[in-house]
């Protein structure tokens, strides 16, 4: 089953997925916790701080990379040679050569390092969208006068694959291979061990590229649960939307198509908000309700509401010694946002240059 989780950016969706999981070590289910790279050692951290170190034992955390390459451990193909960025960049020549008059665009590139380094990563890009050469080919042809070009990249891509099968694998190609294992297994009526009787938890992820969606869609169908975590104020889409939760609504909606296509049931969306979690408190509605809250006890609230929680006034008074107005932090902020005009010449949250005395006790000479 797909469960979506749904809320604003702080609303606490990451803090019901830990009380999620801590519900599960409690009762003795283990859970996996899925995140992108660049959080997996903070994410490690935090399970140990939330569930302690009794039942920090009983979540597994991966990124999608590390999931595929444990798949691969278990079903196979972890051995495969996988290429490097100057291999996939020499491999990139290598097709040229191949290719050599087929080619009139960019074959007098060939040896030409950055090109070769910058083919690789368009291939690498097509490879995220799951766009194969021969696809590649069929588009460009409508293309109009860039139809040449795009031709030429569709058969460097194809020339590609072709060179590759015979080396290696692409980085990229792992994660598809995983799915591949993990739909075989499911075939087989079997699963690798660490997966069974797992519920997932995915979080912190903003859009799943074409190689995880497929790795995604392999686990819908494994296992009994997928709770996936999004940044979307819950409304419904609409065709045409631009709006700050556009992206995360169309994640959704294409999440929602993946269960379906795979088989899943995809519950009823949840929506986050702080008033549940009791986190924190909703923003007061009218200035009475402002006055009266005590500045001794923050909220997470946004910007313009702790702006409007502090008693800004008017400008600070002044000083003998400099007839310049000085503006407080809280008054500054308000002027950044839009909410008053700042006065002219400020000295922001207190601070000015030193005069000509000041620079002399700086030891500068005055200008």
């Amino acid at each position: 089953m797909l469960k979506l989780v749904l809320g604003g950016s702080g609303s606490g969706k990451t803090t019901l997925l830990y009380a999620r999981i801590k519900a599960r070590a409690e009762a003795g289910q283990r859970s996996i916790l899925l995140v992108p790279e660049q959080f997996t050692s903070s994410t490690e951290g935090r399970i140990y701080r939330e569930l302690g170190d009794a039942l920090s034992g009983m979540v597994d955390s991966y990124s999608f990379t590390s999931l595929a390459e444990h798949i691969l451990s278990a079903e196979g193909g972890a051995a495969v040679q996988t290429l490097s960025d100057a291999g996939r960049a020499v491999l990139v020549r290598r097709t040229l050569e191949e290719l050599q008059d087929t080619v009139q665009y960019y074959y007098r590139h060939r040896r030409s390092a950055a090109f070769c380094q910058m083919a690789a990563e368009t291939i690498d890009e097509l490879k995220s969208a799951g766009l194969s050469g021969q696809q590649l080919y069929r588009l460009a042809q409508g293309c109009g006068s860039g139809s040449g070009k795009l031709t030429e990249l569709a058969l460097i891509l194809q020339g590609y694959e072709t060179l590759l099968a015979g080396t290696g694998m692409d980085p990229s190609d792992r994660l598809e291979l995983a799915a591949d294992r993990l739909e075989a297994a499911l075939a087989r009526g079997s699963l690798p061990e660490f997966l069974q009787d797992r519920a997932v938890f995915i979080d912190e992820f903003d859009t799943f590229n074409a190689p995880k969606k497929r790795l995604l869609a392999a686990l819908l169908t494994a296992l009994p649960q997928v709770t996936v975590a999004l940044c979307d104020d819950g409304a419904p889409l609409v065709p045409g939307d631009t709006g700050l939760f556009a992206g995360a609504k169309l994640v959704a909606a294409q999440l929602r198509q993946l269960a379906r296509k795979s088989g899943t049931e995809a519950a009823t969306p949840e929506r986050v908000t702080r008033l549940e979690l009791g986190s924190a408190v909703q923003p007061a509605s009218t200035p009475a309700a402002v006055a009266e809250s005590s500045p001794s006890a923050p909220r997470r609230d946004s910007l313009a509401g702790a702006v409007a929680r502090v008693p800004v006034g008017s400008v600070d008074s002044t000083d003998s010694a400099d007839p310049r107005p000085r503006v407080s932090a809280s008054r500054f902020i308000s002027c950044v946002i839009g909410a008053t005009p700042l006065p002219r010449s400020p000295r922001v949250c207190g601070w000015r240059a030193p005069d000509r005395e000041g620079r002399r006790r700086l030891g500068r000479r005055p200008r």
